[in-house]
């Protein structure tokens, strides 16, 4: 990973995750309303997302430069020179004022931090009333991670980290898998609504799997979903809890939860 960026030559961002993951997140923002409207990439790496936003924006007929920000824990690394890169540690406080943004994206970060809740409040925080944001993650429930865990201990692109190395982050390990269900609940808790989630594309391997595994399962929540009835918190967790035994959970490769942060008048009326 390039620690500087290298002024003399034209560098090109490398994306640090999926492709496919990139394209779904900025088809799904592209369905917003985008004029007049800023623009967060959290976690931005090299720029690549933001590069990709770029020009999503220039064919609308924005400026990025006036309205995109990009934040990450190594902004010596962001490769896009007319887009502004603060650095951010994404275990504290972010470090723009409330209410900054409109949209923020937030890809392939959350399994690289400790403290994932207040990661999710941040993201509220900085999120205009009506504001939507993208959390992506690698999915811990696909069929193939569920099988791999059963048998191994480890998920796929979760596995044996050093202990001994200072900088497990940028090593590429990733820390701290979280399940969609998780997400979404750290959502609601910091005050999302609504929240719901998508893939980014179906793995071929994760059908196969599925074809046996998932009427199992859709037996499984059966039995279980008659458990927790009896729970007094479970109508307002039932749609997240549903996620864990969805078609698209158990075949796709990257979870997207998308969560908007609620109107004030809407907020009021709620509380």
């Amino acid at each position: 990973m390039p620690t500087t960026n290298d002024t003399s030559e034209q560098k090109v961002p490398r994306p640090y995750s999926h492709t496919a993951t990139t394209e779904k997140v900025l088809a799904l923002l592209a369905q917003q309303p985008l004029t007049g409207k800023r623009f967060l990439d959290l976690g931005a790496g090299e720029g690549y997302l933001t590069d990709k936003l770029c020009k999503l924006l220039r064919t609308h007929g924005q400026r990025p430069e006036e309205c995109v920000t990009a934040c990450d824990l190594y902004p010596e690394t962001f490769l896009l020179p007319e887009i502004e890169c603060a650095v951010a540690d994404f275990n504290d406080r972010i470090p723009f004022e409330e209410k900054s943004f409109d949209f923020i994206v937030c890809q392939e970060v959350i399994e690289h931090i400790p403290n994932q809740q207040h990661l999710v409040e941040e993201i509220f925080r900085l999120l205009r009333p009506g504001g939507k944001a993208w959390i992506t993650t690698p999915n811990t429930l696909s069929s193939n991670a569920r099988i791999r865990s059963l048998f191994t201990g480890t998920m796929p692109l979760f596995d044996i980290l050093p202990i001994r190395e200072s900088d497990v982050v940028r090593s590429g390990g990733h820390i701290n898998p979280i399940s969609v269900y998780y997400l979404c609940f750290f959502a609601k808790l910091a005050g999302f609504d609504p929240v719901d989630f998508s893939i980014d594309r179906i793995k071929r391997s994760g059908v196969l799997l599925s074809l046996p595994l998932y009427p199992l399962a859709r037996l499984c929540k059966i039995f279980h979903d008659a458990r927790r009835r009896s729970l007094p918190y479970w109508e307002e967790n039932r749609l997240s809890a549903d996620a864990l035994y969805a078609w698209r959970t158990f075949v796709g490769r990257t979870i997207i939860v998308e969560v908007t942060r609620p109107c004030e008048a809407a907020q009021s009326q709620a509380a």
